[in-house]
């Protein structure tokens, strides 16, 4: 917790044994006037955490699970984008902030799940209550949940087979060092996480073009063959990136690029591994 105070970003810190969900006492909290922002509420464990739509996260021991709780008034973001690219930030800040602790490297799937070998390590939700008539307007709950040292044995077999802890995928230079549990330790990976999204926070806005260059090298849907599930269509295709707001970009059959600003993803049979030419 000390080390927590020390970072001088945040002014509540609160870290519960048991609670029913971080973003829900942050909501909680912050709707009623008890917390000033920026906040962070971390738990060891979650009764109901929530992913998104009705998607439960598993949260067992070892899952590092917290919330920030952000004054989007306070926040450097880019003019042209907003909160836009927020989503896609936090994603990229928890890869980059896993790179040196993992043998490989972490990767985005858009708009900010994170994956280790093809396996999901990060999962991400994000609240706002813009224009809202709260005591503290425009606030943005950021909600992430990481396996840091989780065993998965008692798990569901769909959870054994996508999940990944990032113990079980360390680096050989943090296993060398002989103190990997530390290194992974969720204490420990929340501090690397909160620098880095800090310092990328200020980054991007100074420089956009590095937020553009750093997405792409993390990009996990890069060229892959996918199928977006909105509410009045599917569309099927080939990922090309994102735009300048964060949209994922597809190229369909017929050469059409289509941008996706929320929808289901998932990969194609034939993303096992990367297609060829397409469009």
């Amino acid at each position: 917790m000390d080390s927590l105070r020390e970072l001088g970003w945040f002014k509540h810190v609160e870290w519960f044994g048991e609670i029913d969900s971080t973003n829900r006492a942050m909501v909680r909290q912050v709707k009623e006037g008890r917390v000033a922002l920026p906040a962070l509420m971390v738990a060891d464990a979650q009764t109901h955490g929530s992913g998104r739509g009705a998607n439960r996260w598993y949260s067992p021991t070892g899952c590092l699970m917290f919330s920030l709780g952000l004054s989007l008034r306070d926040l450097p973001l880019p003019a042209d984008a907003g909160t836009s690219l927020l989503p896609l930030q936090v994603g990229l800040s928890v890869a980059q902030a896993l790179g040196p602790l993992s043998r490989s490297k972490p990767m985005v799937k858009w708009p900010n799940d994170v994956y280790i070998e093809e396996r999901k390590v990060c999962g991400i939700l994000m609240e706002t209550s813009l224009g809202n008539p709260e005591p503290i307007k425009d606030f943005l709950i950021v909600g992430v949940g990481i396996n840091c040292q989780v065993h998965f044995d008692a798990a569901s077999d769909e959870v054994r087979r996508n999940a990944v802890s990032l113990h079980e995928v360390s680096s050989p230079e943090v296993q060398a060092g002989g103190s990997t549990l530390e290194a992974v330790a969720p204490e420990s990976v929340l501090l690397r996480f909160l620098q880095v999204f800090r310092e990328n926070l200020s980054r991007f806005q100074d420089c956009p073009q590095e937020f553009m260059e750093d997405w792409n090298e993390h990009d996990w849907l890069a060229d892959r063959w996918i199928c977006v599930q909105q509410p009045h269509r599917e569309l099927i295709g080939r990922a090309i990136g994102i735009d300048a707001s964060g949209g994922l970009c597809l190229i369909d059959s017929r050469g059409i690029v289509h941008t996706i600003l929320s929808g289901t993803v998932r990969l194609l049979p034939s993303s096992d591994g990367r297609s060829g030419d397409f469009g």
